[in-house]
């Protein structure tokens, strides 16, 4: 049986990412049926660190080209990331990044592929496919302004794996009540209208992007 990956860089459950996530675990069902497992990874709910520069990856001979050597609270969750056929990485937006969990995952995953002999990536099983949902507060209109830090990370992926495609939902709705926050004014009404209007479409975005990498991975 094939396998999708998902890693779920946000740290509320049923909230924005988390709805995305399942709209695209959704979409590859459709497609995959009982030939695809799907399984998302939350990162809010493991205990451990970035990169922590050990090189036990880099020795002659290392048996830790394909995992991170660290074991922690990431090391179950990165060997299942490193043989899944296809990778999603989701998060929220977080002053014009990913979450900090994210890249420091993403530290781990790809780092071991990375030879010092010639710079290729070298993925135990291969460049499988990828896509990226973000999710964000900003308007679309201003998403350009954090486009590069988005293009960055995405330059990453390509370069370990396979480049991505590009999932995202913008003026998200941060709350469910707005009385209890200090927004600006207005700021309920018009995120109501935006969600509205906006909001199928952004999970029917990912239920397709969900339908592809289905597709790519049953050929």
């Amino acid at each position: 049986m094939k396998k999708i990956v998902i890693i779920d860089g946000g740290p509320r459950k049923g909230m924005n990412t988390a709805q995305m996530i399942e709209a695209f675990a959704n979409g590859a069902k459709s497609v995959g049926g009982e030939e695809i497992e799907i399984k998302t990874i939350r990162l809010y709910e493991l205990e451990y660190k970035g990169c922590v520069s050990c090189l036990a990856c880099k020795l002659k001979g290392s048996k830790f080209t394909d995992v991170c050597a660290l074991k922690d609270g990431a090391a179950e969750a990165l060997r299942e990331a490193a043989y899944a056929d296809g990778l999603v990485f989701a998060s929220p937006i977080y002053f014009f990044q990913i979450s900090a969990q994210l890249r420091a995952f993403i530290e781990r995953l790809f780092f071991p592929w990375l030879s010092y002999v010639d710079y290729s990536s070298n993925p135990p099983k291969g460049p499988v496919p990828t896509a990226c949902i973000y999710t964000m507060n900003a308007p679309a209109e201003f998403s350009s302004k954090f486009q590069n830090n988005m293009n960055e990370n995405e330059s990453v992926i390509a370069k370990a794996l396979q480049k991505p495609e590009h999932i995202e939902a913008n003026f998200t709705t941060q709350v469910k009540n707005y009385d209890r926050y200090a927004f600006a004014e207005g700021t309920a009404e018009a995120k109501k209208a935006y969600r509205d209007a906006h909001w199928q479409e952004d999970l029917q975005k990912a239920f397709d992007a969900g339908k592809r990498m289905a597709e790519k991975i049953l050929g």
